[in-house]
């Protein structure tokens, strides 16, 4: 890909379904959202299709730790399904979504982003919010590398 055009999504935009690791039996399991709007506290389910665990959350905060090794959601604290290390850092994504938005950014030769006129937050979207080791040219290959191994391990896992 030669050019990647912002289009605001935020980190929001993936969390309307977000692959865990269930914490009973350590298969992928996924926190949605349980409306139809995905706001930021929306109510959330987490279940497990291999061993029907849930739990549901519906509070009025959430705390979102950066700096968790590792990653997790930001609702139940689970650690994410799709991650792996990666230029001595942690590559993770909520989601396939995600994790396309990630490979197109980081495939880019050249990346444009627009601020949005109505929006006084020029950096509230997910283009500038990207660590700047995602973002350094140098990084390209191998990061592309593990985006390819983050998809071949899951070949028909909630996709």
């Amino acid at each position: 890909m030669e050019r990647f055009q912002d289009t605001g999504e935020t980190v929001q935009s993936f969390q309307d379904q977000v692959l865990v690791r269930c914490p009973h039996c350590g298969s992928c399991a996924v926190v949605r959202c349980t409306t139809p709007e995905n706001f930021r506290f929306s109510p959330r389910r987490f279940s497990c299709k291999a061993c029907g665990s849930y739990k549901d959350w519906a509070e009025s905060t959430i705390s979102r730790t950066w700096k968790n090794e590792p990653p997790v959601d930001d609702y139940f604290h689970y650690p994410l399904w799709l991650q792996a290390p990666c230029c001595g850092q942690t590559l993770w994504a909520y989601n396939f979504e995600n994790l396309d938005f990630i490979e197109a950014f980081v495939s880019a030769r050249l990346r444009e982003s627009q601020r949005d006129e109505n929006d006084l937050w020029s950096n509230r979207s997910l283009f500038s919010r990207l660590p700047k080791w995602i973002q350094s040219a140098k990084n390209r290959e191998a990061i592309l590398k593990v985006i390819n191994k983050i998809r071949q391990s899951n070949e028909g896992a909630f996709q």
